[in-house]
């Protein structure tokens, strides 16, 4: 997924998730403002049907009924009668005829009940005992189970209610029965007024508001998400045009400029690197000439100390020691054609170290300039600035390592020079030797003396030949650091065209030539 794709699906995402929430708010709200109006449509008809139970208790204050009339139409069977003039069986009996048309269910629930209907659930139990123990004058409450909300409000008795369900002595005096039985037949109870009778309660569902409120949220889900859909294209738009030209298009033409800079610096890594190689194994090769080269002036010498023991058989010796100072004449020229060689691939080394100087500051330079770039992309190149500041590094520690390497190389030229000197002259001792050696049947009576000074001559020889061969060995082992820190350079520089790849990669930027170079890239 590209950059700007998940720019713009962050964006749909943010606009999906506060749409969701406000949609949650919404809900929420409806729902309890929807729950407040039920419970305030319950309280008016509760209040409705005890304000029609107070109107009908003032009928029995004014006169309107009486005892005696319940008495006459018990006493002729109108039961339906007597009970029409109870002020709270009037007043349930208004607010269920109307329940249907209200759009609600109205019960009243109570311990005891004459009547089964208002035998009441654990629900209505538990809201009657809160009642009984004073605690509330109203209550209401959610049904999960049937979706409805249902408010209660407590039946207190009143005076003119002890007339039925107070005390059962009085219905021999009231309604003319010693039985304790009231107009309608049933017992009565001996409750006092002010207590608890039951409750008036008002079920109302919930279902049909939840519809209205899934309805509304389908519309309204509708049009959030064309809402959501035209913002996405906007957004889209805008990205594309805001970033492709403030972001992308620097960050590809710098990862392409990062490209070929790291395909260059691979490219002289891998050639430094196989000079160093090939001048660590001829540094090898040519310890081990003159391990050999040592070995034989080591046995010149003994010669030359036996020759002085020697110098009565030098006559007979003569023609033997001749040879042996000719071979010693051509080794010497073979010696200062060595010294020669070494002092030219000293030479080379100190340029090749000032190559890789070069490269490490033009590399040091690039990193600086890739730094400066990262730091104005901003965020965005956080990440690119580690990646140049670690070239950086890189390059610092390539061009304190050529330092170094250039001090042992210089110190190594300035030694070979001076084995080159050495070897000259003992170059030339060797020709005078020759020389004498020829002259040796005019010039017996000074052979004791040559000898000496040619023994004395081949130590210095010997002795030159052995610091040389410490320089040689220094000479290599340098060589060898040197090939090593080339592998080193060469990768880190594979590293960083691999880190420039994958920067281009999320710039949207086609592969470089270091990638199509190196599949692994």
């Amino acid at each position: 997924m590209g950059f700007r794709m998940k720019v713009v699906l962050a964006g749909v995402l943010a606009l999906v998730t506060l749409a969701g929430v406000m949609f949650a708010l919404y809900v929420q709200d409806s729902r309890a403002a929807v729950q407040k109006q039920y419970v305030e449509k319950a309280r008016s008809v509760v209040l409705t049907v005890e304000s029609a139970r107070e109107e009908m208790a003032k009928k029995w204050q004014s006169g309107i009924f009486s005892a005696e009339q319940l008495r006459e139409w018990a006493a002729a069977g109108r039961v339906d009668k007597v009970l029409q003039a109870v002020p709270v069986v009037t007043a349930w009996h208004a607010a269920m005829a109307k329940a249907e048309e209200g759009g609600y269910q109205f019960r009243v629930p109570k311990f005891q009940p004459r009547n089964p209907k208002n035998m009441p659930d654990e629900t209505e139990s538990r809201v009657l005992k809160m009642f009984e123990s004073g605690t509330a004058t109203e209550h209401y409450e959610i049904d999960l189970a049937a979706n409805a909300i249902r408010y209660f409000r407590p039946i207190r008795l009143t005076e003119d209610c002890l007339l039925c369900h107070g005390d059962p002595t009085q219905s021999a005096t009231l309604w003319g029965n010693d039985q304790g039985l009231d107009p309608t037949g049933a017992k009565m109870e001996n409750w006092k007024a002010g207590e608890v009778h039951g409750a008036f309660e008002v079920v109302q569902s919930l279902s049909a508001a939840d519809r209205a409120l899934a309805a509304t949220l389908w519309r309204g889900t509708g049009i959030v998400a064309a809402l959501v859909g035209l913002s996405a294209v906007a957004l889209y738009l805008v990205v594309t045009r805001v970033v492709v030209r403030n972001l992308i298009a620097p960050v590809q033409q710098i990862a392409g400029e990062l490209d070929e800079g790291a395909e260059q610096v691979h490219e002289a890594s891998a050639q430094v690197a196989g000079a160093a190689n090939m001048l660590a194994q001829g540094a090898s090769d040519q310890a081990a000439a003159l391990q050999q080269a040592s070995s034989s002036l080591e046995q010149v010498a003994s010669m030359s100390r036996d020759n002085a023991r020697n110098a009565e058989d030098v006559n007979r010796l003569s023609g033997a020691a001749r040879e042996t100072a000719q071979g010693c004449d051509r080794t010497m020229q073979r010696l200062g054609v060595a010294m020669t060689a070494i002092n030219e691939s000293a030479g080379a080394i100190h340029k090749i170290i000032k190559v890789i100087e070069e490269i490490a500051f033009q590399t040091n330079l690039l990193a600086l300039n890739a730094a400066v770039e990262a730091a104005r992309a901003g965020d965005h190149g956080k990440g690119f600035a580690v990646v140049a500041q670690e070239v950086r590094s890189l390059a610092q520690r390539a061009a304190q390592a050529a330092g170094e390497t250039t001090g042992l190389i210089e110190a190594s030229v300035a030694r070979a020079r001076e084995g080159s000197r050495v070897a000259t002259e003992v170059a030339s001792g060797m020709s005078s030797i020759v020389t004498h050696v020829t002259q040796v049947s005019d010039l017996v009576g000074n052979i004791s003396a040559a000898s000496r000074d040619q023994a004395e001559a081949v130590d210095q020889l010997n002795k030159a030949v052995a610091q040389l061969n410490t320089v040689t060995q220094q000479n290599a082992s340098a060589s060898e650091e040197s090939a090593s820190a080339s592998q080193q350079l060469s990768a880190q520089a594979e590293s960083v065209r691999n880190t420039v790849t994958r920067l281009m990669q999320v710039a949207g930027a086609p592969p470089g030539r270091g990638s199509e170079a190196n599949p692994r890239a």
